[in-house]
């Protein structure tokens, strides 16, 4: 399930401060020494108002609408940290996930993909005629050799298979 952070809520406390100050992400890393990743991590969180505990929080599935939404404000040059913030995204890994999607796939990838296992696909349908041919030629093959050995008196062709003792 969810990971608990290393830090205290004290220290977010004082983070959250710092930022409302006007601090920036490093200087605050710096001043609570705490990584900066997590540091600008906690900067967007604060932006979003979720850093201690408020807002939105657990399910972060989000619409697709959104999704476009925000990349596509983010390529017309807002930038992460402010589209983070307009859009109330949990985190910034999972929006520029959305963009590496986006820049590869379109609007089309940020579709929801089905969940489980793919159903198994049978197909009884019609072959095409290469496929036809091919069977076809195959079973003529076959009675043709069975004829021949039919002809021929072949003892093999006339016993009966070993039974099997499973």
């Amino acid at each position: 399930m969810g990971q608990q952070s290393p830090h205290t809520s004290d220290i977010r406390r004082q983070a959250a401060d710092l930022f409302s100050s006007g601090f920036g992400y490093k200087s605050v890393a710096s001043k609570l020494r705490i990584s900066v990743t997590t540091s600008r991590v906690w900067r967007d969180k604060h932006a979003a108002g979720t850093l201690l505990g408020l807002g939105v929080m657990g399910n972060n599935t989000y619409p697709v609408e959104l999704k476009v939404d925000a990349v596509e404000a983010f390529l017309a040059g807002l930038s992460t940290t402010e589209v983070v913030a307009r859009f109330n995204i949990s985190n910034r890994s999972i929006f520029n996930k959305w963009v590496a999607i986006y820049r590869v796939d379109g609007p089309a990838g940020l579709q929801p993909k089905p969940k489980g296992r793919r159903a198994k696909v049978v197909t009884i349908g019609p072959e095409t005629l290469e496929e036809e041919v091919l069977r076809l030629r195959l079973e003529v093959a076959v009675l043709k050799k069975q004829e021949a050995l039919m002809i021929e008196g072949d003892p093999r062709f006339w016993e009966k298979p070993p039974s099997s003792n499973h």
